[in-house]
């Protein structure tokens, strides 16, 4: 893959992600005393609280707190309504509302906005209670390259959060014989653990072991410490990135072994939008040999998620794996496409 084409995936890929922000940063503007910004619409404000129309959230209330300072985008000429000079101790101060923002105030918060309070308004929520939570998905496949198979696939995600502490495991396996004869046999697993700081940035240190016999790998083993930014946490919205040194270690069946040293990367974000009614998602994985050897690897799972009733789902996926220097006679791409239903606790 060359230099436009790996450009051109991740333009694709994240121009979501940037559209999102980029309409953000149009609004009016909240500082927290931690360093983040939060922008959006401020429909109203107390001695208390802001209350800031997100195009990522919906309507967020933030304790003032743990504000900073905030700002308000230029209003057209006429349209700005001063606050009274002698404003009573409780008093509410409203800037000026179309009729849009009059019903957005009115309305009552949903889950979204609910479950962001305490994750935008400074450092990530501390949980001094443990809670565990997970998502299994089983789904119909249609894979085009080492593997072309149409077939059955399974895939889990576990998360553990108490205090300032966080555990993440996420893997899959795909297994299928057609006539008595093994045609898919691969497997996954990420496994991760991370210390909050003081702020959204965290420490963690992770590995992965992943096998694919028609990719000719046996194993392959990476992992190290990593440093990352958990921008966002809660039920609406989660943002996470992270970066860091990583050797690589690929035992194949019918070649020499290969090692590497190089860096690794992984984003993670999900979103529920449309009055929490979906839920796209994307999981991207780099890895960038730095030891001399072309060695790229690229995985990415970009999906739309269908929040059902009783904890299940319904969702859409797309996977892109990308290996610069496969096993003898392997391909460099693999693409699935996948319908899931999954249960989420």
């Amino acid at each position: 893959m060359d230099n436009r084409c790996r450009a051109g995936v991740l333009v694709f890929i994240l121009s979501p992600i940037g559209s999102l922000y980029l309409q953000a940063a149009l609004g009016d503007e909240v500082v927290m005393s931690n360093g983040d910004r939060l922008t959006g619409t401020i429909v109203r404000e107390t001695k208390q609280t802001i209350l800031l129309k997100t195009a990522y959230l919906g309507i967020v209330e933030i304790d003032r707190s743990g504000v900073q300072s905030h700002s308000r985008r230029p209003m057209q000429a006429g349209n700005r309504i001063e606050e009274p000079p002698h404003a009573e101790p409780d008093a509410v101060t409203n800037v000026p509302q179309s009729s849009d923002q009059q019903d957005i105030a009115s309305e009552p918060e949903n889950k979204a906005s609910q479950s962001a309070r305490t994750a935008l308004a400074g450092p990530p929520p501390v949980t001094p209670k443990p809670e565990f939570s997970g998502r299994v998905n089983f789904a119909l496949s249609d894979e085009k390259g080492n593997t072309d198979k149409s077939e059955i696939d399974f895939d889990y995600r576990l998360d553990y959060r108490q205090g300032w502490h966080r555990a993440h495991s996420f893997g899959a396996l795909e297994f299928d014989t057609n006539h008595s004869e093994k045609t898919t046999d691969k497997w996954s697993t990420f496994n991760q653990y991370s210390r909050l700081l003081p702020s959204r940035w965290y420490g963690a240190a992770w590995f992965v072991l992943e096998h694919d016999r028609f990719a000719q790998i046996r194993l392959r083993t990476l992992g190290g410490p990593v440093l990352g930014y958990l921008a966002f946490e809660s039920d609406a919205l989660n943002l996470s990135m992270q970066a860091g040194p990583a050797p690589l270690y690929e035992d194949y069946y019918d070649q020499p072994d290969q090692n590497y040293w190089g860096m690794s990367w992984l984003l993670r974000y999900d979103q529920l939008v449309w009055q929490n009614r979906l839920q796209p998602y994307h999981r991207q994985f780099g890895y960038v040999a730095l030891d001399g050897e072309n060695k790229f690897l690229w995985q990415s799972w970009t999906g739309l998620r269908l929040p059902l009733a009783g904890g299940f789902s319904g969702s859409v996926e797309f996977e892109y794996d990308y290996d610069s220097n496969p096993a003898i006679q392997a391909k460099t791409t693999d693409t699935t496409v996948r319908l899931k239903l999954g249960y989420e606790w």
